[in-house]
Formats: structure tokens, C-alpha cells, sequence
């Protein structure tokens, strides 16, 4: 049976090297898993699922959200959801909310959420009509509500509880 380091300086040096970049491939493969669907972890009162062709459903514990279907909590309604990197999102009252699959991009359409997104996990990026914002192994709350007739200007408001992110 043969070593597996066996052999001159040289040939351990590049045999080293070469296990070391096999390593690191494929740690930064496993981070930057793209968010794909999502777990209902807890509901709230009134938290629906909003379909495109079909009268808006009611969400259950567990269910899975995909497709980037909006999620919507009614007046006194919350709902938390968790995607497959540990990324949470949780929803406050009267919130619409969205993801694209494939990506790591959400969207706050109305409403606001408390979000963590894990270090390693490769980041994201929340997505509102007037602001966008990166974040990467942050907690934080956004808050958005576009303009209305009533209320003629947009409200935007991001803050910071742990990490960075940078608004744009």
C-alpha cells in the first residue's frame, strides 16, 4: 500500500497543494446555494399564499413555498420562513413578500420583515421599488410601503441589528 504524501519534497508540496484547492472548491460550491423554496415554520392569524389565476389560500405550518409565490399576513398576522441555507424571513402584519427562485433575491412588495441570513451562506440581495440591499451574514429589519393616493410618497426604512449591508 502506498502513502498518500509518498514521494521527493516536490511531489508532497504539489500533492498538498492540490488537495488544499480541492478543499476550498469545494467549500465555495457548498455556500451560494440558491434559494429554491422555502418552509412555513410559523403562522400567525391570517397568512395567505397569493396565486396568480386563483383566489389567494391560506398557509399552514410546514407548507412549502416556491415559484417565488407572494406570501401576504393580514391586520394582526405574522409568519416566518426558513429557506434550505437557514436564511429566515419573518413577516409582519399586513406584508407582502416574495422570493425569486434559482437566485437569492428577494422581494418586500408592502409591509416589513425581520431577515437573517447566515454567514457562508452567500448572501442576498432584498429587493423593495425604491431601494435594494445586499446583505451577507446580517440580521435586520426592512420596512416598506410604496405610494399610495393616500399616501403620496414611498416609505422606506432598513435597519442594522447585527453584520452589514449596504443599500443601494
Amino acid at each position: 500500500m502506498t502513502k498518500l504524501f509518498a514521494g521527493a519534497p516536490r511531489t508532497k508540496l504539489i500533492a498538498a497543494a492540490s488537495a488544499f484547492i480541492w478543499t476550498i472548491a469545494i467549500a465555495t460550491s457548498a455556500r451560494g446555494v440558491q434559494l429554491q423554496a422555502a418552509r412555513v415554520t410559523q403562522v400567525v392569524k391570517d397568512v395567505k399564499v397569493v396565486l396568480e389565476k386563483a383566489a389567494p389560500r391560506p398557509v399552514a405550518l410546514s407548507d412549502l413555498i416556491s415559484h417565488g409565490t407572494p406570501v401576504s399576513t393580514g391586520t394582526q398576522s405574522r409568519s416566518e420562513l426558513t429557506f434550505n441555507d437557514l436564511t429566515v424571513t419573518r413577516l409582519g402584519a399586513n406584508t407582502t413578500f416574495s422570493f425569486k427562485p434559482g437566485t437569492r433575491e428577494m422581494n418586500l412588495i408592502d409591509g416589513a420583515i425581520l431577515f437573517q441570513v447566515p454567514k457562508g451562506s452567500g448572501g442576498a440581495t432584498i429587493k423593495t421599488a425604491g431601494v435594494t440591499a445586499a446583505i451577507t451574514g446580517t440580521t435586520g429589519i426592512a420596512e416598506f410601503h410604496p405610494a399610495t393616493t393616500s399616501h403620496p410618497h414611498l416609505f422606506s426604512k432598513w435597519l442594522c441589528l447585527e453584520g452589514t449591508f449596504r443599500l443601494y
